[in-house]
């Protein structure tokens, strides 16, 4: 899914590699507001891309056409009769054994050990995809653990793809063929080796139960006494969910996985277990309370920066850590990212979570991901190291390389070269040729040429409109939706792999053709009004709009629920006041769409995408109480001012919405789009009803396509 300013969709495929994700917020109403079916916002799904040309890439590896499976495991309950031995003549390691003691991971004398490290491509991708990583499966394992690289990963995470053991004959086939050679790889380079049943789906079908028997039936007995060699039983649970009821979904996957860690237990007892959970493994709170049975057990999270920040994430992945092992084998951040999975920025995201791990001593952790094309990426795909601002490279490799003799291993590789911050701070060429084409009344595509930069690569490229910031692009050439009769002016930059951004490329002007449909005129302010929660002088000759959509419940009369609101702006702010008429004044409840609050949609710069675009798109939720502000907000809006009053009929709710936090420069004749929406909350609990302005259903919260044209005047 592409959250970009009014972009609708990539009109080329990026040689760079895309990324998409699966599962939204679903369709009942505000994120949240979910069932027990869908995808709530709590899901971070792994970032993983189907094989390319990635026109659309998705974060789950899509299963290839398979031949006939060669081996002959078959899924049983118990583990196979006679397990396939380790290949005789394997690289002995040196590496201490883990297990685990309370909430610490220790080696066989006691000794605390933080598995620290990054994970690689599933490797027959990497075989199958060498221009994607700078070299082949081999090659970037080799640049990973060389310490003249200056990597030093405790731990190599592998994804195992059904796809691809299934692709080559089964589980044996793969050892034979990728997995042998990597733990001995990894024996002989002094670095731990975690085996990933990458799996990212539901978990109760008996094709899963089938998957899962199968691989571990040979995999776990194979590697049972190599020493560092640790095991991760499921990538991603996904589904049943539950979203509303985390025990019942952590019962629900303990039911169907326990038999799973049993099997692996009974092959390789001194193996370290890592555990995921539903939701994309985001339910390690739930482990404490009600742990798997087994030894050795550590418990999985996967946190990107949709999770949002760690005050927010505290409880669910770093609390269980202070009574059981937690590792984080999962993470990461790009500019470029999807905004419900994994954008994000080093200052406005990596470093903070960084500290917050480090305030873990006892919490390991594992980075996505050592390549050029599964994302978010470490190196770009001729292996240059990403870093600056906008991704995560370089801060994974100098956090690897300053925790190196932190809690690991005497035998771990921990000396070699220096890591050295990178000196490049040229800028890539300016992008040339920009152009424009009209394919309809609402959409146009804008392309240039490629800036080809010297020193190391292009990653992406900017898109200014009206001089604001509003797109990332991983390729030369955009979709963009625009508004009928509305004129844009734009511009590129280009950005490489450390972060360096040109200037900005010359201007081109596109006017979208048909006319604007304006819904609503919004009178500039001879002065600003006081955000008071009173209807001061500004106010007094502003028109009023009512809301007369009932989109949610019922609305019995005009004192249950009736609602107006008006609108001003100048050049520091636009202006919404909202004045509510409602006999019943409740809240109670976590979530504030269920209690009585005002809704504002705006989308600033009115590109009406089909989905909140993650720079200007905003769901503004004010609680009639006078709490904090929720919704989803792509920029920081703690520069909000509002205020909240009671009246004798119901409330009023003030707002200034500064233009620097809508990210649009203000003019006469600008438009936005716009919506108001009301909840009401008469008996406790859930609300009862819910009133809007423009729209007829229930849908703002998701799409800003639904919302109403307004437009600046003078």
């Amino acid at each position: 899914m592409d959250r970009r300013r009014f972009l609708a969709k990539l009109s080329v495929a990026s040689a760079l590699g895309l990324a998409g994700c699966s599962g939204g917020s679903g369709d009942t109403d505000t994120p949240g507001e979910t069932d027990t079916t869908g995808p709530g916002p709590t899901a971070t799904p792994t970032a993983t891309p189907a094989d390319p040309p990635m026109t659309t890439a998705t974060r789950s590896p899509a299963d290839e056409p398979t031949a006939t499976p060669t081996d002959t495991a078959t899924p049983t309950d118990t583990p196979t009769a006679t397990p396939t031995p380790t290949p005789s003549g394997p690289v002995e390691s040196d590496l201490p054994a883990l297990r685990t003691d309370g909430k610490w991971i220790v080696d066989e004398n006691g000794n605390e050990v933080v598995p620290r490290g990054v994970a690689s491509v599933e490797p027959r991708w990497g075989m199958n995809y060498a221009d994607q990583n700078g070299g082949d499966y081999w090659e970037t394992l080799d640049h990973l653990t060389d310490e003249s690289r200056a990597w030093y990963p405790g731990v190599v995470r592998v994804p195992c793809t059904i796809g691809s053991w299934e692709a080559v004959g089964g589980p044996r086939s793969y050892a034979n063929e990728y997995l042998d050679r990597i733990v001995d790889h990894c024996a002989e380079n002094g670095v731990y080796v975690m085996i990933d049943h990458h799996l990212v789906k539901e978990y109760e079908s008996d094709e899963t139960d089938q998957k899962m028997r199968r691989f571990w039936n040979e995999i776990a007995p194979r590697y049972a006494d190599r020493s560092h060699v640790i095991y991760e039983l499921y990538n991603e649970p996904t589904t049943p969910a539950y979203w509303d009821d985390d025990e019942q979904a952590w019962s629900a996957w303990k039911e169907v996985a326990q038999p799973w860690v049993d099997l692996v237990q009974d092959h390789a007892p001194d193996r370290p277990l890592v555990i995921g959970s539903p939701r994309w493994t985001s339910l390690p709170h739930m482990a404490p309370e009600d742990p798997f049975e087994g030894d050795n057990l550590i418990y999985a999270g996967h946190i990107y920066p949709a999770n949002g920040t760690p005050e927010g994430f505290d409880d669910i992945y770093g609390q269980p850590a202070n009574e059981v092992p937690v590792m984080i084998t999962e993470f990461g951040w790009s500019e470029t990212g999807e905004a419900d999975v994994d954008q994000g920025t080093t200052s406005g995201w990596g470093e903070g979570f960084r500290e917050w791990v480090d305030s873990y001593p006892n919490m390991g952790w594992q980075a996505w991901c050592f390549s050029g094309g599964w994302l978010p990426r470490l190196i770009d795909s001729e292996a240059n190291v990403l870093g600056g601002d906008a991704f995560a490279g370089h801060t994974v490799k100098e956090w690897l390389y300053d925790k190196r003799n932190d809690r690991t291993p005497d035998a771990l590789t921990t000396t070699g070269a220096d890591y050295e911050e990178p000196s490049d701070d040229t800028a890539p060429p300016i992008p040339t040729n920009l152009s424009t084409y009209e394919l309809s009344d609402d959409e146009f595509e804008l392309s240039w040429s490629p800036a080809e930069d010297e020193e190391t690569t292009t990653q992406f490229y900017r898109v200014y409109v009206d001089d604001s910031e509003q797109a990332t692009a991983t390729a030369e050439a955009f979709l963009m939706g625009g508004t009928p009769g509305e004129s844009y002016e734009l511009s590129v930059t280009a950005v490489d792999a450390l972060s360096n951004e040109s200037p900005r490329s010359e201007r081109v002007t596109h006017k979208m053709g048909g006319e604007l449909q304006v819904i609503a005129e919004i009178p500039e302010a001879d002065s600003p009004p006081a955000i008071d929660g009173e209807v001061d002088d500004a106010w007094s000759d502003v028109s009023t709009h009512e809301l007369e959509n009932t989109v949610q419940g019922s609305v019995d009369s005009e004192d249950d629920l009736s609602v107006t609101w008006r609108g001003l702006w100048d050049d520091d702010a636009f202006y919404v006041l909202v004045e509510v008429t409602d006999d019943e004044l409740v809240s109670d409840s976590d979530d504030q769409y269920n209690d009585d609050s005002v809704e504002v949609f705006i989308d600033a710069d009115n590109s009406k995408g089909d989905e909140y675009d993650g720079t200007n798109d905003f769901q503004f939720s004010f609680p009639w109480d006078g709490d904090t502000i929720a919704g989803q907000h792509p920029q920081d809006v703690s520069d909000v001012e509002w205020a909240q009053t009671d009246t004798d009929s119901g409330y009023r709710i003030e707002v200034a919405f500064p233009w620097s936090v809508l990210t649009v420069s203000p003019s006469a004749d600008h438009a936005m789009g716009l919506d108001i929406h009301v909840n009401d909350d008469d008996s406790g609990g859930a609300r009862g009803g819910k009133l809007a302005w423009y729209g007829e259903e229930d849908v703002a919260w998701n799409t800003p396509s639904a919302f109403a044209t307004i437009q600046l005047v003078e």
